[in-house]
């Protein structure tokens, strides 16, 4: 009964949310691997209009550091959760989508989850870096589901478009890209009389939180360092914290 309630949550969820697909264009920055009008994706340069094809970057990115909280090599610790969970509705989209979720729709669950951060930096030069978040719901066996529901307004669009074919959008809903994982060129530059560095971007165009500034930061460190202590800041916010370990695997296995 719990799966054929699931079942029918999901196809509800599915039926009444929309997203953009498919992207994963991001903000450019200074010294990018790739020329104007196309951004840098698993190793590619593609085009920003999706126009299909690729170009050669200028360089890759290899070199790297990594942090997770599942693996038990690295530490990353949430330190505050409303600022991860606006990170992974607006930058990510993966979660509150609805006006009302529940189960592994939520946030709440990926605040608990899994997460990878990963930065890796090209081999000519340290000006700029390609960050790579990765995120999972925490997964509970016994009590697995995940179900969204419209607002009310959202309900009336549903009745409208099934009597008139013209289905209205729900103001409660969010719509920006999925993204997960998130890749993003973010520019580099040093801090504290150059002892750390400062990793700097905007979220992805196609997301909500293409506004919003989001920093990697690491203190005291640089790439040559084998672990980096580091804060991740959304919207100059600390929102996580915790130690790189440097990549043993050329793009850090991805």
């Amino acid at each position: 009964m719990k799966t054929m309630i699931s079942l029918i949550l999901l196809g509800l969820s599915a039926a009444i949310l929309t997203g953009c697909g498919g992207k994963n264009e991001s903000g450019g920055v200074a010294n990018t691997a790739c020329p104007a009008g196309f951004y840098y994706y698993n190793n590619q340069c593609y085009p920003l209009n999706n126009s299909g094809g690729y170009v050669n970057p200028n360089f890759n990115y290899s070199s790297g550091f990594y942090a997770d909280n599942h693996s038990g090599t690295t530490v990353l610790r949430v330190v505050d959760g409303s600022r991860m969970k606006q990170f992974f509705k607006l930058a990510m989209g993966v979660c509150d989508r609805a006006a009302y979720n529940y189960g592994q729709a939520s946030c709440d669950t990926y605040v608990g989850g899994s997460m990878d951060i990963i930065i890796q930096f090209p081999n000519n030069a340290n000006s700029s870096l390609l960050a790579t978040f990765i995120a999972r719901p925490r997964y509970n066996p016994y009590s697995y589901y995940s179900a969204q529901f419209p607002s009310g307004w959202g309900m009336l669009g549903i009745a409208l478009g099934t009597m008139t074919g013209v289905y209205l959008p729900d103001p409660q809903s969010y719509n920006g890209a999925y993204k997960n994982p998130l890749q993003l060129e973010m520019a580099v530059s040093a801090i504290n009389n150059s002892t750390g560095f400062e990793a700097r971007g905007y979220g992805d165009y196609w997301t909500g939180a293409n506004t919003t500034l989001l920093a990697i930061q690491v203190p005291q460190g640089k790439v040559e360092d084998h672990r980096l202590n580091f804060n991740f800041m959304v919207g100059g916010q600390n929102a996580a914290q915790g130690t790189m370990q440097r990549c043993n695997t050329l793009n850090c296995g991805l």
